[in-house]
């Protein structure tokens, strides 16, 4: 018995040392990933010495000779940080485009795309040596046909990628259950039913020198996409020898999207469906003239210099905005006309509001959290619940009394979507229990029509726009239902929806439960629970018609959580050297044992920007690292390009 006793604690302690063993090479390979920022490194591919200035928030400042060795560095960078989300977005990215298909582009343009490859190809090729865990966590994992080498026409194809994502999805091809159910003859064509949000939204106001305390043109720009770990968006300056540029980054393309050069600000506005003609899958020709577009942005010297450079590069549906230190300009020449939003009513009225805007007002106008949807909403679906009685019975009981106290709630709201305020989550609760009164009868198989909440459709019912009310009507009754008839019992069913997921009692309804970011790390391969381990998670304000927006999900579990929303915001002056504030949601890094991979974070929830400046001295100020390329003598071993992807 005791010779058992000592081989099965000698089997344990064998498993235990072995577990560590494990843990310690595994942990090893992770923490050799991690980049070091003050590392100096010999690479082939660049004309001459090149410094990569980190800093505080390790947004890397690149000093170069030539444009080139400019944005080779900028490849150098992006695969340095985020090499698994380069490899996974060409991976998802590889479709568009065949391979052989030759584009023609400027040489400014081709030079910038080769050189940007070859700094993504000198990372691969160090971490191909060895060393350094392999360049990111979750390419442990990863087949080796992913870290192939990178090539111009990968950039083209996510440049390409990323205009598709810009278009509206055709949720008449994607909805089951509407083909074999087709609108009754009696119900007028809500066409809101059928608009889908784009993956991607470029969002984008300004203001002339006359509206500003400083007299300079102010321009802000959103953008809004998916929330996820790494962020969509990777802020950059470079040095290039015609002046810098600094800005948000699309990591695998060479240019800054939104930003700034010394001379000239520049963002996008997505303009409506109903404002262009049914749009087509963006061709690999209208990629390469927008990255032909982003190079001449970032030469230009001035805002007609900068209008010149689109006027035949510019995609369709997109429209640009750009400033100098004195003029305000568009491309097209003028303003798109496109059907008002909620979100437009929103930011005239915070227009009107201000005539004149300093810098911080206009950051103040983007993180703006009062939902125009819910001030238009509420007063129509409340209007005679504030005013009338409970129709049940004479004596008011305990759900008389619940249902009186949230009606006078809802009475002293603002529409502030307050993420530790209750009103917000017994609005949208109410809502979505009315569109599913309201629908469910017409579309019973697809959920996708009444699950998540559309204020557009619920407007144009409740107003009776174009006889839509008839909409409120359920088809199997014998009695037509009137709209009030759907409003107060879809408060009733919100009501007990909201009790029994979160109790009797109102005040611990709060719209940040229900209403919680959750930032999940993206990874070569789907991972589970490691993703939730080391996603980040904090209650959120906004919706999907607020300044600062979130779109909800179509899970009936959790129909408040965001799937996507705000994920870059910028405000740029030329009024100050440090004019011009960034911010994103995530970190610069990638990687989840860097410091740098949730720096942002805490900033982003409080609404604080990270003050960028073309001025390597302020950058200089709490940097965390310098590195230095220098030109290999000798050809670096590097990876075989493997072109059989």
């Amino acid at each position: 018995m005791k010779r058992l006793f000592n081989i099965l604690l000698d089997l344990l302690l064998a498993v235990f040392a072995l577990g560590l063993t494990v843990s310690g090479v595994v942990y090893f390979l992770l923490r050799a990933s991690v980049p070091d920022y003050d590392e100096d490194f010999s690479v082939a591919g660049i004309e001459g010495p090149v410094d990569i200035l980190r800093d505080a928030a390790a947004i890397p400042h690149i000093s170069a000779d030539s444009a080139p060795d400019a944005y080779f560095a900028l490849g150098f960078v992006h695969a340095q940080d985020r090499l698994g989300q380069l490899l996974r977005a060409r991976r998802a990215a590889q479709a568009l485009m065949p391979l052989d298909r030759t584009i023609e582009v400027e040489p400014s343009t081709a030079q910038a795309l080769d050189a940007y490859a070859a700094g993504v190809n000198a990372w691969l090729g160090l971490v191909s040596e060895g060393g350094r865990g392999r360049g990111s966590p979750d390419l442990l994992i990863a087949d080796e046909r992913m870290i192939a080498a990178w090539r111009p026409v990968d950039s083209l194809r996510l440049a390409q990628a990323f205009l598709n994502d810009l278009q509206p999805e055709r949720r008449q091809n994607d909805l089951s259950g509407l083909s074999d159910l087709p609108i009754p003859s009696d119900r007028p064509l809500l066409p809101e039913l059928f608009v889908t949000s784009p993956k991607v939204s470029l969002d984008a106001w300004a203001l002339p020198g006359d509206r500003t305390a400083t007299g300079a043109p102010i321009l802000a720009a959103d953008i809004r996409g998916p929330l996820s770990l790494p962020s969509e968006w990777y802020l950059a300056d470079i040095q290039l020898p015609t002046g810098a540029a600094i800005g948000a980054t699309l990591p695998g393309v060479p240019f800054i999207v939104v930003g700034r050069s010394e001379r000239v600000a520049w963002a996008f506005r997505s303009v409506s469906q109903k404002a262009v003609k049914e749009p087509e899958n963006p061709t690999a020709a209208q990629a390469s003239n927008f990255l032909m577009m982003l190079d001449r942005l970032a030469r230009s010297a001035d805002v007609n210099d900068a209008m010149d450079a689109c006027m035949n590069l510019s995609p369709a549906g997109l429209e640009i905005l750009a400033i100098d230190r004195e003029t305000l300009a568009r491309w097209p020449d003028r303003e798109v006309e496109t059907p008002l939003s909620f979100r437009d009513a929103r930011l005239a009225a915070l227009d009107e509001r201000q005539p004149i805007f300093s810098v911080e007002g206009a950051i103040t106008v983007q993180r703006d959290t009062v939902s125009a949807a819910a001030r238009a909403l509420l007063p129509i679906m409340a209007k005679e619940l504030w005013f009338v009685g409970s129709t049940g019975a004479l004596e008011e009981n305990r759900a008389d009394e619940l249902r009186g106290d949230i009606l006078d709630q809802l009475a002293q709201w603002n529409g502030d979507m307050d993420r530790f305020s209750p009103e917000p989550l017994v609005f949208w609760a109410w809502a979505r229990a009315l569109q599913k009164r309201i629908l469910q009868d017409e579309f019973p198989s697809a959920t996708k029509v009444w699950a998540r909440p559309n204020a557009d459709v619920l407007f144009a019912v409740l107003s009776d726009r174009g006889g839509s009310a008839i909409w409120c009507d359920i088809r199997p009754s014998t009695r037509i239902e009137t709209c009030q008839d759907q409003v107060r019992a879809a408060l009733d069913d919100a009501i007990g929806w909201l009790v029994d997921r979160y109790g009797p009692d109102p005040s611990a309804w709060v719209w940040g439960e229900a209403h919680a970011l959750n930032m999940g790390w993206a990874p070569i391969r789907s991972s589970g629970i490691i993703s939730d381990l080391l996603s980040l998670k904090a209650p959120s304000s906004g919706d999907s018609y607020t300044m600062i927006a979130t779109l909800f999900t179509s899970d009936d579990d959790r129909p408040f959580a965001p799937s996507g929303g705000t994920n870059f915001q910028a405000v740029m002056s030329f009024s100050e050297e440090a004019g011009s504030y960034f911010i994103a949601p995530a970190g610069q890094s990638g990687h989840p044992l860097s410091r740098f991979y949730e720096n942002l974070f805490l900033m982003w929830m409080q609404g604080k920007y990270l003050a960028m400046s073309t001025d390597l001295s302020l950058a200089r100020g709490g940097a965390v690292g310098t590195s230095r390329l220098l030109p290999a003598s000798v050809q670096r071993p590097t990876i075989q390009d493997d072109r059989s992807q």
